[in-house]
């Protein structure tokens, strides 16, 4: 798959996420997704991912992902640094957080993703 194929896929898959839509999230990753926030141990599936973002958005709702570069290194793996903007629930403030995201694919699906985000204005 070309450069801008993969980039353009995952940049339609964080539209899924952003609006929550699960069910068109899942058809980009592989069954065994290896899906990692941080230092945080490892999830494995798609819907795993989705459950563990489902639960951080009972904190905090996404509104948008700016995207601030994206990068395909060889011919599997996608960055993109981003600041992702957030509404926080409890009192309806704005949150940016600022994201390093690492992808890779096998064929044209997402096999491994890899989240290294600073979310120490989520919890202010």
């Amino acid at each position: 798959m070309s450069e801008s194929n993969l980039i353009a896929k995952v940049e339609q898959m964080v539209a899924y996420l952003t609006v929550e839509d699960w069910e068109s999230f899942y058809p980009y990753f592989t069954e065994n997704l290896l899906y990692k926030v941080g230092a945080s141990e490892p999830m494995i599936g798609a819907k795993a991912a989705a459950e563990f973002l489902a639960k951080f958005y009972q904190i905090i709702k996404p509104a948008d992902h700016v995207i601030r570069g994206a990068w395909q290194i060889d011919d599997r793996t996608v960055i993109i640094e981003m600041d992702a903007h957030y509404t926080r629930i409890a009192d309806q403030q704005p949150v940016v957080v600022p994201c390093c995201d690492v992808y890779r694919f096998e064929g044209d699906l997402i096999s491994e993703w890899r989240v290294y985000p600073d979310v120490a204005n989520v919890y202010k």
